[in-house]
């Protein structure tokens, strides 16, 4: 990885004006920060580009500039056939396109070798991209090989990691997220501690907190505002700081202790099993530098907002806020959010109204033109994980795609759990085999993976995939 990483440095050395080109979610953003910061302290000139996938539009659009170098941060990996003629940097983390040749003695086949590109990718050196290292992470290797003084953008690696949902599995970060964790604990910029995992440690009043928990699910107190106060007040715990709602982080260690032993009692007595109760608790990361009560003080929310400007268009404002803007570009991100919430309550509610449909190894709906695609993928995993959910299958979620073209398309995206790919499930190997069959585009990661495919190839495509999830579990 010090080697990839050195080998992309000295690329971007030899520059003088580049461009990052970057995915529109917390980690692409995040990486298009700390790639952004790094140009900077280089003093090469640069601009930033985001895109949904690098299909042969955004990769037209690249080749028009007359930049000297192209930096893919959180994309590339899965187009390298695409990219031989380009003097490119990739520091990403999906899985890399593969060769069409496969050795079928050794069941593997040999990943894409092009000389012109530097690759940081933890997958090229048999670490995981799905859980412990991000697009963000690949892109903090290359900036501190440029200069080790970059070591203070380490809480952006972490901040795409956590949103990529990489302290999920665990309920911490692992991996070589771990060691970037340890050098922004010891700089001082990031804090980690064992803490209720809930979203809104730092922006929600505790009850509304309570009321909009998801994973896990509480039952008789999420989706009940009333519940939520009278479990708290039962506990003895004050709901107001003078004319303030307290938050959970306002609360006193003793109080957020009595919070969390009563809920754990409340799921035991709900009949919870372990690895449900367990999942209350983790490690929470909250930046240090930022103000209290600021929705990009705790990490997990930072997150949630850098992917509301995303998912909404407006990716620059996220980036001009991991860039330090706490004015202009702060408010509006939180006035994103405050949207991106009313889209995706309103979206869930029409996934549940048009209903699931269960294959025998998979299960899906169709949105059409309801849910944006941008936001599809989000409801499918807040599907995924609602009470009374059927977890035992891949969440498959279909939305009319805006893109143009001759051909009527439509965006698919994905959402696993820990427990199938445990049972050998990789929808990032799925997806992209079945959409490719039928001449469409995918990939991911093995927990979430997404894909665009003909519109009028979609029961072929729910064929082949039901099959290819059914041999991955049986295998």
């Amino acid at each position: 990885m010090r080697q990839s990483a050195s080998k992309a440095a000295r690329a971007l050395k030899a520059a003088s004006n580049a461009v990052v080109a970057t995915h529109i979610d917390a980690d692409g953003i995040s990486a298009a920060a700390i790639a952004g910061t790094t140009l900077e302290r280089l003093g090469i000139n640069h601009q930033t580009m985001y895109f949904k996938k690098l299909d042969n539009a955004a990769l037209e659009t690249l080749r028009e500039g007359s930049w000297d170098i192209v930096w893919f941060t959180d994309l590339g990996s899965g187009s390298l056939s695409k990219l031989e003629d380009m003097n490119a940097v990739i520091t990403d983390h999906h899985i890399p396109e593969k060769t069409a040749s496969e050795s079928i003695s050794a069941g593997q086949s040999r990943l894409c070798d092009f000389s012109i590109l530097a690759h940081v990718n933890p997958h090229l050196n048999g670490i995981s991209g799905a859980n412990h290292l991000s697009g963000a992470g690949a892109t903090f290797l290359a900036s501190i090989a440029s200069n080790e003084a970059n070591a203070d953008l380490s809480p952006l690696a972490l901040l795409g990691a956590v949103g990529d949902l990489q302290d999920q599995k665990t309920r911490r970060l692992e991996g070589l997220n771990r060691e970037v964790l340890s050098v922004a604990t010891e700089l001082g910029l990031v804090e980690a501690d064992e803490d209720i995992r809930y979203f809104g440690r730092e922006t929600r009043p505790v009850f509304k907190m309570l009321e909009y928990s998801s994973d896990p699910y509480l039952p008789r107190i999420t989706g009940r505002e009333q519940e939520a106060i009278s479990f708290l007040l039962g506990l003895g715990i004050e709901l107001k700081e003078g004319d303030s709602w307290r938050t959970w982080a306002m609360l006193s260690e003793r109080e957020r202790q009595v919070a969390i032993d009563a809920l754990k009692e409340h799921l035991t007595a709900c009949g919870k099993n372990d690895e449900t109760i367990m999942r209350l608790t983790g490690e929470s990361y909250t930046l240090l530098r930022e103000e209290a009560g600021s929705p990009v003080r705790d990490m997990k929310e930072y997150a949630t907002l850098l992917n509301a400007c995303g998912r909404h268009g407006r990716a620059e404002i996220g980036l001009r806020i991991c860039m330090g803007d706490r004015a202009a570009a702060l408010s509006e991100g939180y006035s994103l959010l405050r949207d991106h919430r009313t889209a995706l309550s309103r979206a869930l509610e029409v996934a549940k109204s048009r209903g699931i449909t269960r294959m025998k190894y998979i299960q899906y709906f169709d949105a059409e033109d309801e849910i944006e695609e941008t936001i599809i993928g989000t409801v499918a995993g807040m599907l995924l994980g609602s009470n009374g959910a059927d977890r035992t299958a891949p969440m498959i979620a279909f939305a009319e795609s805006l893109e143009p073209g001759d051909r009527q398309m439509m965006k698919v995206s994905s959402r696993g759990t820990q427990d199938l790919i445990a049972k050998g499930m990789n929808l990032s190997t799925a997806i992209r085999q079945a959409a490719e069959e039928i001449g469409g585009v995918g990939g991911g990661h093995n927990i979430a993976a997404g894909a665009t495919i003909p519109s009028d190839r979609r029961s072929d495509f729910l064929k082949l995939l039901d099959e290819i999830v059914g041999s991955q579990i049986s295998r």
